[in-house]
């Protein structure tokens, strides 16, 4: 909704300056009045009180809260102006981040928690040690996206 100005342009001009953060009694000052500090507080403060005041007051806050609203639609298009301002430099790291950074907005990561068991050392292992290990690791991938594990094989292959 459009807030309409007061018809009184220097209320109106206080008001916004109010709304800014300015104190009233500068607020005031900035709106045009011409007067001392002591005056500005005085008759800011009878500003404040007058129903029209306070009704174009709320109506700016509402609008400024408007704008200030953050969406997961509003960070999306925020990270692809950077994804996309990112490939435009040749900066593939930074658009790559900006991409990873959408797939955790929309919780399209992977988890965090996944065990995938790399301790052994492979050149340690026996070629049967090593089928299982990326057997398992393929059964905790397809756990993850639901599908059902894969039974791990018992064939030993050495001689």
């Amino acid at each position: 909704m459009k807030s309409v100005p007061l018809r009184n342009p220097r209320h109106d001009a206080f008001v916004l300056a109010y709304t800014e953060g300015l104190p009233a009694y500068a607020a005031y000052l900035r709106a045009g009045y011409k007067c001392s500090v002591r005056t500005a507080a005085v008759e800011s403060s009878k500003l404040l009180k007058k129903p029209d005041i306070q009704d174009r007051r709320r109506q700016l806050l509402e609008e400024l809260a408007e704008t200030l609203i953050v969406s997961k639609e509003s960070l999306c298009v925020e990270y692809e102006a950077a994804r996309a301002l990112a490939i435009e430099q040749g900066q593939a790291a930074a658009a790559i981040s900006a991409t990873a950074a959408k797939a955790r907005l929309f919780g399209l990561e992977a988890p965090k928690d996944v065990n995938i068991k790399l301790n052994a050392t492979f050149n340690q292992m026996t070629d049967d040690e090593l089928r299982f290990e990326v057997a398992s690791m393929i059964n905790e991938a397809r756990a993850i996206k639901g599908l059902a594990p894969r039974e791990l094989s018992t064939v030993k292959t050495e001689p």
